[in-house]
């Protein structure tokens, strides 16, 4: 049998568009695939749509779990939860509007068959209503793709010095090595990549681009609300002091890291 790959969509009030995200999974070309649904708390239909569809399609896959939590742990614990679940050599995390475009798993497959300690990245299909701007989508993703062709050092500087990901949500993983990271950091609920990418790469492994897209990755019109935006500047701080600065030190960037460190004093300030 073939290595087996465990797909983790996670969901969260997903009702409209998780059905379509579950075909896209149902429709790739390799096999054999295992399914876990990890839900956050859903308020909306997205549990009853979901046990709608596995009674009809549950047949088609080598395994196919659903994990309903009574908590709402965030991201990143959604996350773990449904790592720990998984049974496959190789995870695939799937957000419940996102979309495997066919050949996916079984190019994620090859690549890292043929490549040790390495993180394949796919390319991702821009999806928007008709209107949406996508221009600095667009381009936040190629410098993701470019930064997936530089040298693992490379990498780790850049994303100590800027923020940036290498990936923008198509990577693809051995569960082993991700276990072997401790599993995603829940201090972050809203920030599970970043505190990953800098644990893998510390730890030698290096991310290198597959030069298709593999992924639908959908854009949302709407903008983020105010406390959104908030939350999410109060977690890249909280990254920042608790990781990033201490490892910008390890490697010589001192005086970038304090530089940071006055614009972080600013943001608190500033509230």
């Amino acid at each position: 049998m073939d290595s087996l790959v465990s797909v983790i969509i996670l969901t969260y009030n997903s009702a409209d568009t998780i059905v379509e995200t579950l075909n896209s999974v149902k429709s790739q070309t390799y096999s054999p695939l295992e399914v876990i649904i990890s839900d956050d708390c859903s308020k909306d239909e997205t549990k009853s749509i979901v046990e709608d569809w596995i009674k009809v399609n549950e047949k088609n896959f080598y395994g196919l779990k659903r994990i309903y939590g009574e908590v709402n742990l965030g991201l990143s614990g959604n996350m773990n939860k449904g790592l720990k679940e998984a049974q496959g050599r190789y995870v695939k995390f799937l957000a419940a509007d996102d979309l495997l475009l066919p050949n996916a798993i079984e190019r994620y497959v090859t690549f890292s068959h043929a490549n040790d300690k390495v993180i394949p990245i796919g390319k991702v299909k821009l999806l928007a209503e008709a209107g949406t701007d996508i221009v600095a989508v667009q381009s936040y993703c190629e410098r993701c793709y470019a930064i997936a062709m530089e040298s693992r050092e490379t990498q780790y500087e850049k994303m100590l010095r800027t923020n940036w990901l290498v990936s923008p949500a198509a990577d693809f993983y051995e569960k082993a090595v991700l276990i072997k990271m401790g599993g995603y950091d829940e201090h972050y609920r809203l920030m599970e990549d970043y505190p990953m990418s800098i644990k893998l790469l510390k730890n030698g492994y290096q991310f290198r681009l597959i030069n298709e897209e593999l992924m639908g990755y959908r854009i949302s019109g709407g903008s983020i609300t105010g406390s959104r935006m908030k939350e999410l500047k109060k977690t890249e701080m909280k990254l920042f002091f608790r990781q990033r600065f201490w490892y910008m030190l390890q490697n010589g960037m001192g005086w970038e890291a304090v530089k940071q460190v006055k614009y972080w004093l600013k943001v608190f300030i500033n509230g």
